[in-house]
């Protein structure tokens, strides 16, 4: 498994979906979208009526995640607008993301870089850390790996997984000049610590593969269970494989099949793969033609090229 973070669906996905709260004891390293949970009051309102940048911030937070308040990105963007020009870092990192992602605004990256680099500078660790993807994938600035660790770093200094989890993929993935496996599995391990979902998967296939570390099913598994079960669907298929093989955990294939509906609910298409092949041999469920060509066709028809294989036998 290759699993690069998404700029916009993994790493900081905090507009789109609720928000993921983390112990009291990790306040420091909170995300934004913790910080900014709030119950629409009348008297937040009132605050923000009245020019209270943090009531603007949370007002306008909620008319993104449209959970407190209708769904209106407009509005949503107005009382960001007020509140990051007061200064307010997290509404100049929200409103950076809106920009980067199209979401409300145009999409405009050198715009999305301003306010990032504004937040960035009052030591906002989101912002550090967009800033420094940004930086590594060349979003909006030109592709600086010196920079992104610069960002990055600081932000992972301070117990942030995703800063932590993203400065482990440059270090394995970035310019030769700065690729270092040590510390990227070091960074890798800090972020899954931290309850890094996209670390934990990392780690998972790190043991499972043995080649950035010794091979270790046991702890690979132990990995992948974590992401799993905080929804990932990769974490979901690879824990899934490892119940039906019976690596680093008793074999079930049942439980396997299990973990491969969840993720092929979540649009994964090996677990799709998997999904129909246990349907075709009616391994840990009853066997059904049907169910298992619906999944191999969802799987097949986009790309996938072990269903169409599969598919293709079976005619």
């Amino acid at each position: 498994m290759k699993k690069i973070l998404s700029f916009t669906t993994v790493l900081f996905p905090f507009i789109l979906s609720a928000a993921q709260a983390q112990p009291a004891a990790q306040a420091k390293s909170q995300s934004i979208t913790v910080r900014l949970q709030s119950d629409y009051t009348p008297a937040l309102q009132k605050a923000a009526d009245q020019g209270n940048a943090d009531a603007e911030a949370k007002v306008g937070f909620g008319y993104f995640r449209g959970k407190t308040l209708p769904h209106d990105y407009a509005k949503g963007i107005f009382w960001l607008q007020k509140a990051a020009d007061q200064g307010h870092s997290d509404a100049e990192t929200l409103l950076g993301n809106a920009y980067q992602q199209g979401v409300g605004l145009p999409k405009n990256q050198e715009k999305a870089i301003f306010w990032y680099q504004k937040a960035a500078d009052q030591g906002n660790l989101d912002a550090q850390t967009l800033l420094g993807a940004a930086y590594h994938m060349g979003q909006g600035v030109p592709k600086n790996d010196q920079k992104a660790i610069f960002w990055l770093q600081k932000a992972a200094d301070q117990a942030f997984p995703q800063a932590q989890n993203f400065l482990g993929e440059v270090y394995e993935t970035g310019d030769p000049a700065v690729r270092n496996i040590e510390k990227a599995i070091s960074w890798y391990q800090k972020a899954a610590e931290g309850n890094s979902v996209t670390a934990q998967a990392h780690l998972g296939m790190a043991y499972h593969e043995g080649t950035k570390l010794p091979k270790n099913y046991e702890k690979s598994t132990f990995w992948f269970k974590k992401a799993a079960l905080q929804g990932d669907d990769q974490g979901q298929f690879f824990y899934g494989l490892a119940c039906l093989k019976g690596e680093g955990v008793a074999k079930n294939p049942r439980e396997a099949v299990s973990w491969f509906q969840k993720a092929a609910d979540q649009g994964n298409l090996q677990a799709a793969t998997r999904l129909g092949l246990a349907y075709a041999s009616g391994e840990g469920v009853p066997a059904s033609k049907e169910k298992a060509v619906f999944w191999l066709k969802k799987a097949a028809g986009q790309g996938e090229p072990n269903a169409q294989r599969i598919l293709s036998m079976m005619r």
